[in-house]
Parts: C-alpha cells; sequence; structure tokens
C-alpha cells in the first residue's frame, strides 16, 4: 500500500508542475484540465490534497488584481 501511496503523491507532484508552468505561461484552459487531474488523485489520495492547495495558491499569486 504504501507503495501506491508514494506514486500517486509523486503523480500528484508532476502534475502541480505542469499545472505551474500552464498557469506561468497563461494556457488557461490546460491549466483546468491539470487542476482536475490534481482534484481526482486527492479523491483517492488524501494526501495529494497539498498538492491542491499549492495550486489555487499558484493561481491566486498569478490572478491580476481588480479595481472595483
Amino acid at each position: 500500500m504504501k507503495q501506491r501511496f508514494d506514486a500517486s503523491q509523486s503523480l500528484a507532484q508532476e502534475v502541480l508542475q505542469l499545472y505551474k508552468q500552464a498557469v506561468a505561461e497563461r494556457r488557461w484552459a490546460v491549466a483546468e484540465f491539470l487542476m482536475c487531474a490534481l482534484e481526482e488523485l486527492a479523491k483517492s489520495e488524501p494526501a495529494c490534497e497539498e498538492a491542491v492547495e499549492q495550486a489555487y495558491l499558484c493561481i491566486s499569486q498569478r490572478a491580476p488584481s481588480f479595481k472595483a
């Protein structure tokens, strides 16, 4: 079971890196699919939730500030 956990966590980290790259390049459609992949990984492996949190932080840091 530990091997499956490590593989899932590693996969989440790989997807997170791709997600960050997609956000940096403003490839929003790709970023959306990668976020969905991270969320699916977190459903089956709760330890992957940290990668989801990091992904949301990444988008909030890159988002333009809007003035009302």
